[in-house]
C-alpha cells in the first residue's frame, strides 16, 4: 500500500482549497498521465498509480475521470514528487504546478489563483479568447508534455542503471577470480589426464608383454607334457627299462611353474583400476527415454549436470538468453525439488550475471571462465566427482555424450529432460 500524501515527513496532509476544483487541476492531472505513461514504457517499468492505467492511452483525461485521477495522484507521494519535478511552467498551469509542488503556503496561493481564474472566466471574451489559445497551442503542448514526461522517466531509469551497472562490475571482477582458479583447475586436470593416458599406454605394453610371457609359458607347458607323454610312451614300450629319476619330477616341476605363471597373467589381465559404474536401467523402461530418464533422476545421490543453454535455447527458442536462463533455472528448481537430486546448471560465458542471482535457488549455477566452454566445464565435474557416485548428463552434444559415458555417466537427452521441466 502505498504512503500518504504528506507535506512533510511525520506531517499530516494539507487539505485542498475549498474553491479548487477537478477541472481546476486538468493541466496537472494530464502531464501525470503521460509521465505514467512513459513509465511504462521503461525496461523494467517504473512505478506509478496503477489507477492511471486505463487513461494512458487516451489523448484526453474524461471530465468524469478527473476526480479518481486526482486522488491516486495524491495518494502517491512519491509518484506527485516525481511529476513535479519534471512539470515546467508552459507545460502545467500556475494551479497545477502549486498542487504539485505543495510548498509552504500553497493552499493559500491555489485559492487565490482560483478565485482570478473564476473571475476571469465571467468576462466571456477572455474565457472565448482562452479556449481559442488553448486549441492552438493543444498540439505543441501535447507533444512538450510527451517530452518532458519521457525526460523525467528515462533520467529515473539512468540512476536505476548505474546502480546494477556498479554491482555487474563488482560481480564480474569477482568472476575473473573464480575463472583464474578454475582455469588452473582445469590446467591440473588436462594435466592429470595427459599422465592418466601414458600410465593407461604404459599398462597397455606391460600387458601385452605379459599377455606374450604367458603363451610362452603355455607353449613350454605343452612342450613339456608332451615330453613326458613320450617319456612314458617309451617306457611303456620298452618295459623293464627304468626311466632317470630326476626326469619326471623336472617335468612336474616346469608344469606347475607354467600353470602359476599363466594363473598370475590372467589375474592380471582382469585387474585394472576402479571405474565409475553407469545406473542400470530396467529392460521394461528400454524403449521409454521419458520413462528411462526418470529412473536415471530418481536414482540416490545423483549429480545431475545441465548443459544449460543446450536445453534452454530447444525449449524456449524465441526467448532472449536471459530469459532463457530464468526459465530455466526455475523449472531446474522445481526439479531438483520434485527427483531429490543435486543438479548443477553449466552456461558458457563467465562475465554474463543473470538476475537468478537476486534469490536463493536449489540447483548450483557455473559459468565457464573467458577462454573455456561449458563443455570441458561438465567434463571436469565427471573427472572430479567420486567414482562410486551415479552422474547423469543432459546434453545433446554428441561429443560430450560420447566423452562422459566413457566415464560411466549416464546422459539424458536435452529434449527428453525440457519434457520433464515443463510437464
Amino acid at each position: 500500500m502505498r504512503p500518504p500524501n504528506l507535506d512533510a515527513v511525520g506531517a499530516t496532509p494539507t487539505p485542498s482549497p475549498a474553491n479548487l476544483e477537478h477541472r481546476h487541476l486538468r493541466s496537472a492531472l494530464q502531464f501525470a498521465v503521460e509521465v505514467a505513461h512513459a513509465r511504462q514504457r521503461q525496461r523494467p517499468p517504473l512505478p506509478y498509480p496503477a489507477e492511471l492505467k486505463p487513461h494512458l492511452k487516451q489523448p484526453r483525461i474524461p471530465t468524469s475521470a478527473l476526480g479518481k485521477v486526482r486522488r491516486a495522484i495524491g495518494a502517491d507521494a512519491e509518484f506527485r514528487a516525481a511529476v513535479a519535478a519534471a512539470a515546467a511552467p508552459g507545460i502545467v498551469d500556475e494551479i497545477g504546478l502549486e498542487w504539485l509542488r505543495r510548498d509552504d503556503g500553497w493552499a493559500d496561493r491555489v485559492a487565490a489563483l482560483v478565485d482570478e481564474a473564476v473571475m476571469a472566466r465571467t468576462e466571456g471574451d477572455l474565457e472565448l479568447a482562452v479556449k481559442r489559445a488553448e486549441k492552438r497551442r493543444e498540439a505543441a503542448e501535447d507533444k512538450a508534455r510527451q517530452l518532458s514526461a519521457e525526460l523525467a522517466a528515462t533520467k529515473a531509469s539512468m540512476a536505476e542503471r548505474d546502480e546494477v551497472l556498479r554491482a555487474y562490475e563488482a560481480r564480474a571482477r569477482d568472476a575473473d577470480l573464480a575463472g583464474d582458479d578454475l582455469r588452473e583447475q582445469l590446467r591440473a586436470a588436462r594435466q592429470a589426464e595427459r599422465d592418466a593416458d601414458q600410465r593407461q599406454e604404459a599398462a597397455k605394453a606391460k600387458l601385452a608383454e605379459a599377455e606374450a610371457a604367458r603363451d610362452r609359458a603355455l607353449a613350454a607347458m605343452e612342450a613339456a607334457e608332451e615330453q613326458r607323454d613320450e617319456l612314458l610312451a617309451s617306457r611303456a614300450e620298452a618295459a623293464g627299462v627304468a626311466i632317470a629319476a630326476n626326469q619326471l619330477p623336472e617335468l612336474r616341476r616346469l608344469a606347475e611353474a607354467a600353470r602359476d605363471v599363466a594363473n598370475q597373467l590372467d589375474t592380471l589381465v582382469r585387474t585394472g583400476p576402479e571405474r565409475r559404474t553407469a545406473i542400470a536401467v530396467p529392460g521394461a523402461l528400454a524403449r521409454d527415454p521419458r520413462g528411462a530418464a526418470e529412473h536415471l533422476l530418481r536414482t540416490r545421490g545423483v549429480l545431475v549436470l545441465v548443459d544449460g543453454y543446450n536445453v534452454a535455447m530447444l525449449a524456449w527458442p524465441d526467448a532472449e538468453l536471459e530469459a532463457q536462463r530464468e526459465h530455466l533455472l526455475d523449472a531446474v528448481d522445481a526439479m531438483a525439488q520434485r527427483y531429490a537430486a543435486e543438479v548443477v546448471v553449466v552456461f558458457d560465458g563467465a562475465a554474463v550475471i543473470g538476475s537468478h542471482t537476486k534469490r536463493r535457488r536449489l540447483a548450483r549455477v557455473r559459468y565457464s571462465p573467458e577462454g573455456v566452454s561449458a563443455d570441458d566445464v561438465i567434463r571436469l565435474e565427471v573427472a572430479a566427482a567420486d567414482v562410486s557416485r551415479p552422474i547423469v548428463v543432459v546434453t545433446n552434444d554428441q561429443e560430450i555424450r560420447r566423452d562422459v559415458s566413457i566415464e560411466g555417466a549416464n546422459t539424458i537427452a536435452s529434449e527428453i529432460f525440457a519434457e520433464l521441466a515443463l510437464s
